[in-house]
């Protein structure tokens, strides 16, 4: 809004030096303009056409409409500049007119605006009597004062901090003096499409950096300071941040900025080249040398279990600076794991102080594979208390440790009930399923133990006998009896006092099946059920048939008859089998880990579900419960009701969190020391030979070779 005086001003009666005002042209605002329109053309008639040429000078502004006024009288700006929302109301001739005169900065000016701080004299006031003195020798002798210089740090400039609503005082702001150029090192900016900057940061001492690192408990204004990882954070783009440092807020002028960019950090170095102002500023705070926003985006994607990989994808995609790959996993060996390690044993050593104080411990226990099949690189043993449903312990094994991966389900059992016994553990009863290994370590090396089979791996055994009995020929009724057979397992274990009658009554399933409904047994002599009416006369098999004489060889099976009787009646594995789908979202088996990354991985998870195992069903403003019906791949085609559970919390996060930046950053090597005591598995197999490059590129034959590439009787390359 500002033009050089070659017009004139439209105000009528105005007579204001040319050489000391400045000219505006009215604003695009179009109510502000009609209320400049009004006061130019005061008691006369608004022309329909407003002249191109129409401007007002600034006489006829008070000072509050200026944005950069002091600067302006200071020498600090050489334009005035209006507020967006400035309207004239001084008239020629009025008491409260003025031209605005700005002259050269002087110390009358200045002293007006500043406080000058030091020792003055004031003058005398009473007049001056000369006495006569007795002197000592060479007291008049001229002699030259010397004190000590000290230079100090920082300057102090007054800076006008109200700069868009009035003119109010100064406020003393430091600024750190500009160092010589040789022993400072300058933060440019980088060009644009440049990767991550790989020069070191600025200097930690630098008082536009530091930051408390003991406990970020500092206080401002009285008020504690919110920590760290506790700060909320946005996604600002560079444009818009930048368009922030492009303007001096002393004297108006366009700045230097130059940036620096290390992972998530930024810091913006600005100055003016016209009133030499300079500052500096972080995105975020600097912990010892690290940002902290780098360590705080490892310490997310690992706590929460999340793939670094695939959030990197994410960020990529949003063109959002991130952390390098090598960084993360760095920053998790070096304080993510020991955070993780020393929550989870924290944590397991209060369930074992609760589980050493009950008599009667029931626990469960099963394996879950890395990946599918006999190749197993690492398997994980999960120990479960059964009448909370919390995991206790967890157990790491690798292939090569024991052998091969069949004999992993045994170790890791032997290795948890000897952990738990140690910490004064007495066990009781202990679930599992049919595994041949431990049903024969459990009866020789254990026999104080109660060993009961879960009863879902026993009846998935039978079922799936029963579906590859219904696809032979003349069998297809076997599959109408395959879900009540199924029942009746269940009904057979948790109706029986003992496992004879637990036997007896699954054996009766092979007359029931015949419409016979008494049995040679004293223990259950006839079916309990009331009388069947004709619906089920086309089930019922024929006698001395072959869908007849088959299924009963499949349910009178001696060691299924064994696992039968010891079915556990009352806990059961369903709860350790979920526990293995959350180990399954921290640790998905398409993902190679190490043994450590593996282990703090597998705590994790035991952490989160230990979190949510209470759980509640999810029910509706009126207080009824709300369930979802589920049709599985599984299922083949059937569906089944399930109660909807309340969304999972996350605590845990903001737990490791605190105690990530509260504890194991001021003091690392208590937390590391005990993880390097862990003592990890050499690798499965040592690394191959690796061949020749012009030997292995030679090597390659593809099958659409010509004839004549081939050489010898056998077709020898």
């Amino acid at each position: 809004m500002f033009k050089a005086m070659t017009e004139t001003c439209s105000v009528f009666g105005c007579k204001a030096d040319k050489e000391i005002v400045s000219l505006h042209v009215l604003p695009k605002d179009v109510n502000i303009r009609m209320k400049w329109v009004h006061f130019i053309w005061k008691n006369r008639n608004i022309p329909a056409k407003l002249p191109d040429k129409t401007r007002v000078c600034s006489s006829h502004f008070p000072e509050t409409c200026f944005e950069n006024f002091i600067q302006k009288q200071m020498g600090f700006a050489t334009k005035l500049i209006l507020k967006p929302d400035a309207v004239p109301t001084i008239y020629p001739g009025d008491g409260a007119s003025t031209s605005h005169h700005i002259s050269p900065p002087s110390i009358t000016a200045l002293r007006s605006h500043t406080r000058d701080v030091g020792c003055q004299c004031e003058p005398l006031e009473k007049p001056q009597r000369t006495v006569s003195t007795q002197l000592s020798h060479l007291t008049l002798i001229h002699r030259r004062s010397q004190a000590i210089q000290v230079k100090p740090s920082s300057k102090a400039f007054g800076i006008n901090t109200d700069v868009c609503s009035g003119f109010g005082g100064f406020l003393s702001t430091t600024i750190k003096e500009e160092p010589p150029p040789l022993k400072r090192r300058r933060i440019d900016a980088l060009p644009d499409g440049t990767e991550e900057s790989e020069d070191p940061l600025p200097d930690p001492d630098d008082i536009s950096l530091h930051q408390s690192t003991s406990a970020f408990s500092d206080k401002t204004n009285g008020s504690p300071v919110t920590p760290v990882q506790d700060v909320t954070k946005y996604i600002v783009y560079e444009d818009c941040l930048l368009s922030l440092f492009l303007t001096c807020p002393c004297c108006g002028q366009t700045c230097e900025v130059n940036k620096f960019v290390r992972g998530t950090f930024l810091s913006v170095s600005q100055r003016c080249p016209f009133c030499q102002f300079n500052r500096k500023w972080n995105s975020q705070p600097i912990i010892g040398s690290t940002p902290a926003g780098n360590l705080h985006l490892s310490a997310a994607v690992n706590f929460t279990g999340s793939s670094f990989r695939q959030f990197n994808k994410v960020m990529s995609a949003l063109k959002v600076r991130t952390i390098a790959e090598t960084t993360y996993f760095d920053h998790a060996r070096s304080y993510m794991d020991p955070c993780v390690f020393s929550t989870w044993k924290r944590l397991q050593a209060d369930l074992i102080q609760t589980l050493s104080q009950r008599e009667d411990v029931t626990l469960g226990g099963a394996m879950r594979a890395n990946i599918p099949g006999h190749n197993d690189k690492y398997g994980s043993y999960s120990v479960m208390d059964l009448h909370n449903r919390t995991i206790v312990d967890v157990q790491l094994m690798q292939s090569s440790e024991v052998g091969s991966s069949v004999n992993m389900e045994k170790e890791g059992l032997i290795r948890s009930m000897n952990f738990l016994e140690a910490s004064g553990v007495k066990i009781n009863t202990i679930v599992t399923d049919t595994h041949p290994q431990i049903q024969k370590y459990l009866k020789e090396q254990k026999p104080e133990v109660t060993h009961f089979y879960d009863m879902w791996h026993v009846a998935k055994g039978v079922s799936k006998k029963l579906e590859a009995l219904a696809k032979e020929q003349k069998c297809d009724k076997v599959k109408k009896w395959q879900k009540r057979v199924v029942n009746h397992l269940y009904w057979s274990s948790t109706s029986s006092s003992s496992g004879e009658e637990a036997v007896a009554k699954w054996a009766s399933i092979s007359n029931h099946v015949q419409n016979i409904h008494s049995h040679n047994n004293a223990l259950f002599p006839e079916c309990q059920h009331s009388e069947t009416d004709g619906s089920l006369s086309r089930k019922w098999l024929k006698p001395a048939s072959k869908p007849a004489f088959k299924f009963q060889r499949i349910v009178e099976n001696k060691r299924l008859m064994r696992d039968v009787a010891k079915l556990s009646p009352t806990h059961q594995m369903s709860a350790i089998e979920r526990f293995h789908g959350v180990f399954l979202q921290f640790a998905p088996k398409n993902l190679v880990f190490s043994y450590r990354g593996m282990l703090c991985r597998l705590y994790l998870s035991a952490i989160h579900f230990n979190e949510n195992v209470t759980r509640g069903q999810l029910k509706t403003k009126d207080g009824a419960l709300v369930y979802k019906i589920k049709c599985p791949k599984t299922k083949k085609g059937q569906c089944s009701i399930q109660a909807v559970k309340t969304k999972p919390t996350s605590g845990y996060v903001d737990n490791l969190l605190q105690i990530l930046f509260s504890e194991v950053l001021n003091d690392p090597g208590r937390f590391t020391a005990e993880l390097d005591q862990l003592i990890a598995p050499e690798p499965p197999s040592t690394e191959p030979r690796r061949s020749d490059r012009d030997e292995a590129i030679a090597g390659i034959l593809s099958r659409f070779s010509c004839p004549g590439e081939w050489s010898g009787e056998k077709g020898e390359v």
